[in-house]
């Protein structure tokens, strides 16, 4: 009797684990980027095996500077550099089409991810981007943004 009440409770404990099976966040992000603009982020990410990430993104840009904006959507691969018990760090590498008040630009993004996982899975990020876009006054632009991914 003992052995099947300690089976029972095991297999209560291990049937729901799924480990690296994946999870959904949707992104919510915002932040400065060089030369006076602000910029903000909602992307949904799906991650994938080995802690590696995949999201789909909308980025809106607004400079300060000659009152330009722009928006873009595009898809980003994130994998994972190192992680420990609650911290992540990751590799962000993606690519955009989007509009400005003119006309059709383009933008080819990189950079880094700093992530602290709260109970729920919620996670607080820290986001470093580097953005080439082409067609735009500013071409080069670089950037600080804060975050939170909610599970869904």
């Amino acid at each position: 009797m003992r052995k099947s009440l300690l089976l029972f409770l095991l297999l209560l404990v291990v049937l729901p684990c799924r480990a690296q099976e994946g999870y959904t966040h949707l992104n919510l992000a915002g932040g400065w980027m060089y030369k006076d603009a602000l910029t903000a982020n909602l992307a949904l990410e799906f991650s994938k095996r080995h802690y590696n990430s995949y999201e789909i993104f909308g980025d809106a840009y607004k400079s300060n500077v000659d009152d330009s904006k722009n928006w873009l959507v595009g898809v980003a691969y994130k994998p994972m550099l190192t992680r420990s018990r609650n911290t992540f760090l990751k590799l962000r590498l993606g690519a955009g089409i989007g509009s400005n008040t003119e006309h059709f630009i383009g933008a080819l993004q990189a950079g880094l991810e700093l992530g602290y996982v709260l109970p729920g899975n919620l996670v607080l990020m820290l986001q470093q981007k580097n953005e080439g876009v082409l067609r735009v006054n500013h071409n080069f632009r670089a950037g600080l943004l804060a975050g939170i991914k909610i599970p869904l």
